[in-house]
């Protein structure tokens, strides 16, 4: 059955990071954010850069444990609030989960840059017929996500964007890859998920019917093959299934 749909990671597969800052620019900026962000709500913080890094330990504690037990993702903001609580900062979850985001340095700030070809190879594709969507693992969703890929010239006008944080489940969770395919109103057997992760984006989408085309990386996962492989965005234009008009 023909493809009529691709499905794209997008950190190491759309776009990468090889510019980013140094992680003592990362802490800096998350320190100077923390603290204006307190500032706003009228709490004063003697150790602003100690409150960013609470929170953001936590945070990235929870998802680790989250990829390595049920892939259910955590709720951010309780994470943050509680460990802040510890260190005695008072905030509810809300509040926490805003001060998580308001610290992030993200997208082209965060030294985040497409691929030079994959501009180039989303509109070929476009023009060919094919369907496109974004199925990602990401702690922010909602308008920061979207800035980012406007911001990194990726916001093309995808059939359907998927982020683990607005659905519930980290890929490779079956339930984000279905939510995927039910927006976009397609069986498995008519999409592609195009990733440079084994254990996330290929086992996963094999895991529920889809075909997979893996962006080489060093493998993340043993005896698990892609159908198709590929070290340039561009060379995903060369495969036969995808030469001809989606069907």
């Amino acid at each position: 059955m023909p493809f009529r749909a691709l499905l794209f990671d997008i950190g190491d597969t759309l776009w990468h990071a090889r510019n980013a800052p140094p992680p003592a620019v990362f802490r800096s900026l998350a320190a100077e954010r923390a603290a204006a962000f307190l500032r706003e709500l009228g709490v004063r913080c003697a150790d602003p850069a100690l409150v960013a890094r609470t929170a953001w330990d936590a945070m990235e504690q929870a998802m680790r444990h989250a990829r390595a037990t049920d892939l259910v993702e955590p709720d951010y903001g309780e994470t943050a609030r509680r460990a802040l609580e510890e260190i005695g900062l008072l905030l509810d979850r809300e509040v926490a989960g805003r001060l998580l985001e308001a610290t992030y340095v993200s997208g082209v700030e965060g030294g985040k840059a497409p691929y030079a070809d994959a501009g180039h190879v989303l509109a070929e594709l476009r023009h060919r017929g094919f369907r496109l969507a974004v199925v990602t693992n990401r702690a922010f969703g909602g308008e920061r996500f979207r800035a980012d890929l406007r911001d990194a010239g990726l916001d093309i006008g995808w059939d359907a964007e998927t982020v683990s944080v607005e659905v519930g489940y980290l890929k490779p969770h079956p339930e984000i890859f279905a939510h995927a395919l039910g927006q976009l109103g397609l069986s498995a057997a008519r999409c592609l998920m195009v990733g440079n992760s084994l254990a996330e984006d290929v086992a996963g989408a094999q895991r529920v019917g889809m075909a997979a085309a893996w962006r080489r990386s060093a493998p993340d996962a043993a005896d698990v093959r892609a159908e198709y492989e590929f070290d340039e965005l561009t060379e995903l234009l060369a495969i036969p299934e995808l030469q001809e008009p989606a069907g």
